[in-house]
């Protein structure tokens, strides 16, 4: 399976490995420093795939611009290679992460932390691990909209207990996660979800310095098509919906991975 990974570096920078694929990542405005990080890899050559991975610095340890960097890298390398020798894409997520926790804790003696969402793109189908609170969706052009993963924090457990998605999501503590890898971490299994692809449309991956101004499935749904009529090309729609999240206060760092599916 012939993958390039895309790397890059950090404070702004937008990313089109192909003319499907890309990704923007933005300090915001209230942090001088970005934390965040992704990386991409495409194989253009039929039938194509692809995948995408974002990584969220844990701000309260000191390295986590840096852990970040390593886990998104980390991930996407681990998965061309097994996915190049053939193996499920499920299996080839929970090696990725172990590879991504490892590489975490390698890069100081005293690692810092961070959170790590990663998709696979491949004959259909949509395959996204995830340990944190970053977030994968995926939006029709009919309008469709599913969010494909589930995070690991306290506003996600008391939605679980039946509070609604926007009083937790205002709820002391909402955005405490639960797992992470590095720094003192106990659980990096991830949660694996797969859906198949059924309509035309957009696989978008964030870090919450966007969803937090569009969390329901539905109005980042609304949000994504809307600025795509304007920028359809993935690249720029990428770094449109960082310029939204800025203009909504930016008060986290940004990071948008998209893929056009169908």
């Amino acid at each position: 399976m012939e993958l390039t990974p895309e790397r890059s570096e950090r404070s702004h920078y937008v990313r089109v490995p192909a003319d499907w694929i890309a990704g923007c990542s933005d300090a915001g405005r209230r942090h001088d420093v970005n934390q965040d990080a992704l990386s991409l890899a495409v194989r253009e050559t039929p039938p194509q795939a692809a995948v995408l991975a974002v990584a969220d610095g844990v701000s309260t340890t000191p390295g986590s611009d840096r852990a970040s960097l390593v886990a998104a890298q980390t991930a996407v390398d681990s998965l061309i290679t097994s996915l190049r020798a053939g193996t499920d894409p499920g299996a080839a997520l929970g090696a990725a992460f172990d590879a991504a926790n490892d590489a975490v804790h390698a890069e100081a003696e005293d690692p810092a932390a961070c959170t790590l969402i990663v998709a696979v793109i491949e004959d259909g189908l949509v395959t996204v691990g995830n340990v944190g609170d970053s977030r994968a969706y995926l939006v029709s052009d009919d309008g469709t909209a599913a969010l494909l993963s589930t995070d690991d924090s306290m506003a996600q457990a008391r939605i679980m207990l039946g509070m609604s998605r926007d009083d937790a999501e205002q709820s002391a503590q909402a955005h405490a996660i639960t797992k992470w890898l590095g720094r003192q971490a106990t659980d990096t299994v991830p949660s694996v979800t797969s859906a198949s692809v059924r309509r035309p449309g957009w696989l978008l991956l964030c870090s919450d310095g966007l969803w937090n101004y569009a969390s329901d499935p539905a109005d980042m749904g609304r949000l994504l098509l809307d600025r795509a009529t304007a920028a359809p090309e993935p690249g720029d729609l990428a770094e449109s919906l960082v310029d939204w999240a800025n203009e909504q206060g930016g008060k986290d760092n940004i990071t948008v991975a998209l893929a056009r599916v169908s």
